[in-house]
């Protein structure tokens, strides 16, 4: 066959199979419907979900509580081989074998808080001092004031506030002017000011709490007294209460002493420790833990006038809280003008019971 015929008829051939793909309709696309999807068919997860999560960091809480039960077991221990330990000094309780160390608060009045803060902290004392303070109504006056660690709890804000002037004492001028200070930190600047009750009188005086002491600046008694840690820091604690009665307005039923204080507890095994410890402790800190302060009180009360409104004791009866009155009698004897004589009193306290360990009459 010619290349010629040959030629027409390829291109013959193109001109009909491209003709016809122009006139054809083009054949219908397959389109895919999604199928529905069933809730009830578990549903695959991604490659990232199905990975396992993270191991969480390790927690630090085991270290804590273990340490935590370390300290406790050497506390435990220590105070075992001090309860354990033999009297060095048998009659370290008595009076007349505690030294007075008073005068070391001269040296420790600018360490004093940051010494005891922590611990008066942790045992729930500034509670104690706060819901003491809070009673205290009238002209107040606070013996053996120290470094001022009662200022903050006083009502003293507002003029429906109780207390009328607010005055402190110490025998060390540098805890007196740690007390100052204190309160020149808390109200001093001009709004603490303006909440302070109109007309609160205010003085910081240096003396002794055992001899005369200025009266109110109304020229009249004091209608409240309060002391917190005074009778384990003094040598003369029963004389000590006897002077805060006679500087009192017990014409008034509604005066108090009120006091917070260290003493004895009412376990034997826990007064060895204190025994044991208790110079190292005045030393260190310008107090006496180991006096029988229950007794001291009652006694100096009953000299004075005074009756045991309420006793409270904590910490397994080593913190001791009280709140003295003057009796019907003294009460009487002061309005008539006569001087109060110490009269004996019945003591109407319960039995010592199970609930008096826990600090309930």
């Amino acid at each position: 066959m010619r290349p010629a015929l040959l030629y027409r008829r390829h291109v013959a051939s193109s001109l009909r199979r491209a003709y016809t793909a122009r006139t054809e309709p083009p054949p219908p696309r397959q389109t895919r419907r999604p199928e529905p999807v069933n809730s009830t068919s578990p549903v695959a997860k991604s490659s990232s979900a199905n990975k396992s999560p993270a191991a969480p960091p390790s927690s630090l809480a085991p270290w804590i509580f273990g340490a935590l039960a370390a300290g406790l077991g050497f506390y435990s221990l220590q105070l075992y081989l001090a309860a354990s330990k033999p009297y060095h000094n048998t009659r370290i309780a008595d009076l007349a074998a505690q030294k007075d160390v008073a005068e070391r608060y001269d040296y420790t009045a600018t360490n004093f808080d940051s010494e005891v803060g922590l611990s008066e902290l942790l045992m729930g004392v500034n509670g104690l001092r706060k819901k003491l303070a809070r009673k205290c109504h009238g002209d107040v006056l606070e013996v053996s004031c120290g470094t001022g660690r009662n200022l903050g709890y006083y009502d003293i804000e507002g003029k429906d506030a109780k207390v009328e002037s607010l005055g402190f004492i110490d025998i060390s001028p540098q805890m007196v002017e740690v007390c100052q200070q204190k309160w020149a930190a808390l109200f001093g600047n001009k709004m603490a000011q303006q909440k302070l009750k109109p007309g609160l009188k205010l003085r910081f005086m240096t003396g002794s709490a055992l001899g005369d002491m200025p009266m109110a600046p109304s020229g009249k008694k004091y209608a409240t007294i309060i002391q917190t840690m005074g009778l384990c820091s003094t040598a003369s604690p029963a004389e000590l209460v006897e002077n805060m009665a006679r500087h009192l307005d017990t014409s008034n039923p509604d005066s108090r002493i009120l006091l917070l204080e260290h003493g004895r507890s009412y376990l034997p095994w826990l007064n060895r420790v204190l025994d044991n410890s208790a110079e190292k402790h005045a030393e260190l800190h310008v107090c006496w833990f180991n006096r029988e302060i229950g007794e001291l009180v009652e006694k100096a009360a009953l000299q004075s006038g005074l009756e045991v409104v309420s006793e409270r004791r904590h910490h397994l009866g080593t913190t001791w809280v009280f709140e003295l009155k003057p009796t019907e009698d003294a009460v009487k004897k002061a309005q008539a003008g006569l001087p109060p004589v110490a009269t004996p009193q019945t003591n109407e306290r319960e039995q010592e019971g199970w609930l008096s360990k826990l600090g309930w009459k």
